[in-house]
């Protein structure tokens, strides 16, 4: 009988779980969609091949609960910068600064997951985590008396999206944080 790591089976297998979805939220991270296969993520936890396939029975499957989890990590590091901030053009300063923060530790973009081979009750839940993620910057501009706020969510995520590019080819985090931020309080002012 294998041995386990933890007290109960029930936890045993939470950390197991949970080894895999950090190797694969690391991969995607660090090298892309492509990197994430059931070996390098088992190699990267420090676990059999077969031990992934226990809890993810696809490559498709393990893509999807990595981009969920990226999602989900992201919701839940917006969540805790916005409610500390006061005004609604703090909220969408503190958007920003996670947001290109995310992007230059590697999140993609919705579009990027979007042609990937996943579960489709998986697709729908990173449709839902996408949505939850935006809305709070919608709130903030629909405070702020920004006329259609959607749309205008999605152009300051095209400028975060930028600027984790600009970073990516060399520029310096703070430069390209400034930048970001002055282009998008001007277009809102």
């Amino acid at each position: 009988m294998p041995k386990i790591e933890a007290p109960t089976v029930a936890e045993h297998h939470a950390m197991r779980r949970a080894a895999i979805l950090d190797a694969a939220t690391q991969l995607l991270s660090r090298e892309g969609v492509q990197a994430v296969t059931p070996a390098a993520v088992a190699s990267s936890a420090g676990l059999a091949r077969s031990s992934v396939y226990q809890y993810y029975p696809s490559t498709g499957a393990l893509i999807a609960a990595g981009v969920e989890e990226t999602f989900r990590r992201l919701d839940e590091a917006l969540d805790a910068a916005m409610s500390s901030a006061t005004t609604p053009q703090e909220r969408v300063s503190a958007y920003v600064d996670v947001s290109l923060a995310a992007a230059v530790e590697g999140h993609q973009p919705m579009s990027a997951y979007l042609g990937l081979e996943m579960p489709e009750h998986c697709r729908a839940s990173v449709v839902e985590l996408h949505v939850a993620i935006v809305t709070p910057l919608v709130n903030a501009l629909t405070e702020s008396q920004v006329a259609d706020a959607r749309g205008v969510a999605e152009l300051v995520n095209g400028v975060v999206s930028a600027g984790a590019a600009q970073v990516r080819r060399g520029e310096p985090v703070e430069a390209v944080r400034a930048r970001v931020l002055g282009f998008v309080r001007a277009a809102l002012a």
